[in-house]
């Protein structure tokens, strides 16, 4: 039987970018707007130093080996 590993979840990684992080600069919480469209600092790529997909979900995940809490 396969042990599976605790998720633990925290806030985005530091190394997590998006547009939305630079149009909603300043704005209300309420006023944000975004496409959901993320990349790594570290790759420059929609994947991440673990070859792991980029995105608000799973960079949350303090587990990866690439995490870096903000």
């Amino acid at each position: 039987m396969q042990q599976e590993l605790e998720v633990v979840k925290g806030e985005r990684c530091r190394h997590l970018l998006s547009k939305g992080y630079y149009m909603n600069a300043g704005l209300k919480p309420e006023d944000r707007i975004g496409d959901g469209n993320f990349w790594c600092a570290n790759t420059q790529t929609i994947y991440g130093p673990d070859k792991g997909f980029c995105n608000g979900k799973d960079c949350t995940t303090t587990t990866r080996s690439c995490y870096e809490s903000p």
